[in-house]
């Protein structure tokens, strides 16, 4: 029996899928696949899944990590691969199937590509100003459902704004933003922005995970 980390896009209308949702799909996937799974014990008794970092409602990803435990040997990750391809539906891509190395307690940062349809002119530098202050200060509510004051700006890694334009949807602002993730340190780019206040529509897009030392998650 051995840990296997697969990991998979989320685009499309798979979006609106909310964690909770992918939980339970991904259970129905992995019976319909075949894979050798480990089933947890006790009365009620269901596939062991387990994602490194749940996604937020409504936002996309290039990176999503899920880990299930293969109880036989000889069943290859390639034979993973191609047994999980079969039943994923449209909007979730396999891209590969590994050894799990790391511990998903070792997630210390999420890289994000929010693209804002560009209101007022100088958005994009209003934006800059705002996440280049020395302290963010917002209230966050805490696992035991109170609030309490944190300061944002000590988990932003590193962020850069830059203009897109399309002929399909015009000028666009694209702000590239790597956050604190995992445990206590997690901040959700959505409450960076309520603090910045009014924004024109935006989307989030998870481009990658990493470790403490900024590699790849693996």
């Amino acid at each position: 029996m051995r840990n296997v980390r697969v990991f998979f896009t989320k685009h499309g209308r798979m979006k609106f899928a909310s964690h909770l949702d992918m939980n339970r799909l991904m259970t129905r996937i992995i019976r319909r696949s075949g894979v050798p799974i480990w089933y947890t014990e006790g009365f009620n008794q269901h596939p062991y899944i387990t994602f490194a970092l749940p996604l937020s409602l409504g936002f996309t990803s290039d990176y999503e990590i899920m880990d299930i435990r293969v109880i036989d040997d000889e069943f290859t990750n390639e034979q993973v691969k191609a047994a999980l391809e079969k039943v994923f539906p449209d909007g979730l891509v396999v891209t590969a199937v590994e050894n799990m190395v790391l511990k998903t307690g070792e997630v210390a940062f999420a890289e994000f590509a929010i693209t804002f349809k560009e209101g007022e002119k100088d958005f994009a530098e209003r934006l800059n100003a705002f996440l280049s202050q020395e302290s963010i200060l917002t209230e966050k509510k805490t696992k035991k459902g109170k609030m309490k004051e944190i300061d944002m700006a000590p988990c932003i890694k590193r962020f850069s704004i830059s203009k897109r334009f399309s002929a399909e949807e015009g000028e666009s602002v694209v702000l590239n933003l790597v956050l604190s993730a995992g445990g206590e340190n997690n901040l959700n780019p959505t409450l960076l922005l309520a603090a910045f206040g009014e924004t024109p529509y935006y989307t989030v897009c998870r481009k990658m995970i990493y470790d403490s030392a900024m590699e790849c998650f693996k």
